[in-house]
């Protein structure tokens, strides 16, 4: 039986950004959709709609003091495996976040760290992966978790409020089956009972 902790901050200095959106494939699914997002604060019409349209031209712009928070609440436990974000510096300059914060809890009460993380001029899309270190030294390559919390603790430059460009939260592909032998419906034992009379 392992006994797992699953918010064990994690530091990892070092991110490559990518030129292009990152799709859902057949190890993951973008499970944003399924979700309550709520902001901080947002300038009207820079909102939730923005961070979530697949458009790179939008943004959600805050419109308060820092910290700023992106919160992402589940309607029921969820397998949640990589936050992307969509930043650009070159726009956005003192807006664009320097230092974020990833936290999972069952709550806002109970919300943990999972991810710190310190971006230099950020541009492009950052993939940020979630684990859950179980107590034997071994990972899970996800987080169960009700809630997702994005926080910009800090913009670059020290600006006040923030631009996010996009976000998306993305879950593992359950596998089908998973491990689970279903008959062969086509044996004759089977199919003979196919019909009633």
């Amino acid at each position: 039986m392992h006994i797992e902790n699953p918010f064990l901050s994690v530091i990892q200095p070092q991110f490559m950004p990518q030129n292009t959106a990152p799709q859902p494939n057949q190890q993951r699914k973008e499970i944003g959709d399924q979700a309550i997002w709520t902001l901080s604060s947002a300038k009207t019409g820079n909102g939730v709609d923005q961070l979530r349209d697949d458009n790179p031209n939008t943004f959600w712009q805050s419109d308060g003091t820092q910290p700023h928070y992106i919160t992402i609440q589940f309607l029921k436990k969820m397998r949640v495996q990589e936050v992307a974000l969509q930043l650009d510096f070159k726009q956005d300059e003192s807006y664009t976040p320097n230092k974020l914060s990833i936290r999972a809890g069952t709550n806002i009460q109970d919300m943990k760290e999972v991810l710190y993380i310190e971006l230099k001029e950020p541009y492009g899309w950052y993939i940020f992966p979630l684990k859950t270190k179980l107590l034997n030294g071994l990972e899970k390559p996800y987080v169960s978790t009700i809630n997702i919390q994005v926080v910009v603790l800090q913009n670059q430059h020290s600006g006040k409020d923030t631009h996010i460009r996009q976000v998306k939260i993305f879950g593992p592909r359950e596998k089908q089956n998973q491990g689970l032998s279903f008959p062969d419906f086509k044996m004759p034992e089977i199919t003979q009972y196919a019909s009633i009379r």
